[in-house]
């Protein structure tokens, strides 16, 4: 009897938990679409220039992420994770408030956008470690991945909520786009908001407790030290775990070196209306919602290993085909290709720190994560800048920077851990494919 009550309660907290958790990714994916997506287009309509709205989208993140190199002090102080996780998001959401009031200002200085918008990524970034860790605790890995791929649906149906509502806001502003970008931003902060509240509801776990997963939760070295030397240790003697981090690097970089000039050339140089321009950004999401339940069931069925070469191999090309054609249909096209592939992508990735990164070491590896990520992306960034600003902001100097972000994307492929496994078993299942109908006409001629 007090078994099975045990177990109903137990279910219950499951139940509480996980519907706490798609409600969490769901109000943060709202201010991730009507306020982090549209802080380029923010700063383009402040006036500050094409290279401010590209590195609003890369210097905070790497400010952030050294600045998130303290928070496992935090997070050994409050001694749980749900304290820490919701801490940060709340003070998330207060960052972004404060880019609501810088919208409404007058006199404003990019620098003032900056701080905001690090803080921003510093307390985004602290999060994720944490969390990552203990949702494992709070999700049994008989149903995690299946699980993630809906979430990370209702994730993406989140951000394009976000999306529409920020471009239709823009579109109706008329004369007060500075008035509209308040607004969303506002909107954002009670998304961010409403999401550590469902933080709060889901169970705790401290350092030390042992979670539903059946291992220790705890045991990690959360200390700065420990962050800065896996650091050196990812580039002298990275390991599997390693290898897997400085793939990602690679790929951000050569992602990085077209990524934040996308939003410039969409504004400035086909310049097109807020309506078209919400419209090839929310394609790009409707494409990851609809690549996610496959891209579930594929890597239950093959693994995230195959999974992670469909997506890595899938993403190379996505830039370089914006040198075929502008034209808003193709471009319209593109951008859903672009979501397929990044949904896989972006699942793998997911599946694959949770997979080959042991607990003990993921807060620690994933805050050295951070900071090798946003290096990448800021080094990339950087290097479109230099290519961008000697070939000149014209069309075919755009399209120079897309064409070599497509090729460093080759390039950085060729790093992928298993590149040669996933190579051999992606070659078996295609000429598996080429023999059924070589098969079916032998059996056709002996009948």
């Amino acid at each position: 009897m007090t078994h099975s009550a045990d177990f109903l309660h137990r279910r219950r907290a499951l139940r509480r938990n996980l519907k706490a958790i798609n409600a969490d990714g769901f109000s943060f994916s709202i201010m991730v679409g009507i306020a982090e997506t549209y802080l380029p287009a923010f700063m383009l309509a402040r006036g500050f220039g094409e290279l401010s709205a590209a590195l609003i989208a890369t210097l905070p993140v790497l400010l952030g992420s050294l600045l998130q190199l303290c928070a496992p002090l935090l997070l050994v102080w409050l001694g749980a994770y749900r304290r820490f996780v919701v801490s940060v998001a709340a003070l998330q959401a207060g960052s972004v408030l404060v880019l609501s009031g810088l919208a409404l200002a007058g006199d404003v200085r990019p620098w003032m956008v900056f701080i905001p918008a690090t803080i921003y990524w510093a307390a985004g970034l602290a999060a994720g470690p944490a969390w990552n860790i203990w949702v494992e605790q709070l999700v049994p890995a008989r149903i995690r991945g299946g699980f993630f791929a809906r979430r990370s649906r209702l994730c993406q149906v989140g951000v394009l909520i976000g999306l529409i509502s920020g471009g239709l806001m823009l579109r109706l502003s008329g004369e007060l786009t500075l008035l509209a970008f308040a607004a969303m931003f506002a909107i954002g902060a009670v998304g961010r908001f409403v999401s550590a509240l469902m933080l709060a509801r889901q169970t705790e776990v401290r350092l030390g407790q042992w979670g539903s997963s059946g291992r220790s939760a705890a045991s990690p070295d959360l200390s700065v030290r420990a962050g800065l030397k896996l650091l050196v240790q990812l580039v002298r003697k990275p390991g599997a775990d390693g290898r897997l981090v400085l793939f990602f690097a690679a790929v951000q970089t050569a992602v990085y070196v077209s990524g934040p000039y996308f939003n410039p050339f969409m504004l400035k140089v086909l310049q097109l209306s807020w309506v078209d321009y919400m419209s090839l950004l929310s394609l790009g999401f409707l494409g990851k919602v609809l690549s996610l339940p496959w891209a579930g069931r594929f890597a239950s069925r093959s693994g995230a290993d195959r999974l992670m070469w469909v997506g890595t191999l899938g993403i190379v090309p996505v830039s370089m085909l914006w040198y075929f054609s502008q034209n808003f249909w193709y471009l319209a096209c593109l951008q859903i290709f672009s979501g397929l592939v990044w949904g896989c992508y972006e699942l793998a990735l997911l599946l694959q720190f949770f997979r080959q990164i042991p607990a003990q070491r993921r807060v620690a590896l994933l805050t050295a994560y951070n900071v090798a990520n946003s290096a990448a992306m800021v080094l990339g960034t950087l290097l479109g800048a230099c290519m961008l600003y000697g070939l000149g902001r014209t069309t075919s100097g755009y399209l120079s920077v897309f064409v070599m972000s497509g090729c460093l994307r080759l390039t950085a492929s060729l790093a992928m851990p298993g590149r040669r496994t996933a190579l051999r078993q992606t070659y078996s299942v295609v000429r598996g494919y080429q023999r059924r109908p070589e098969e079916q006409a032998l059996l056709e001629n002996a009948a």
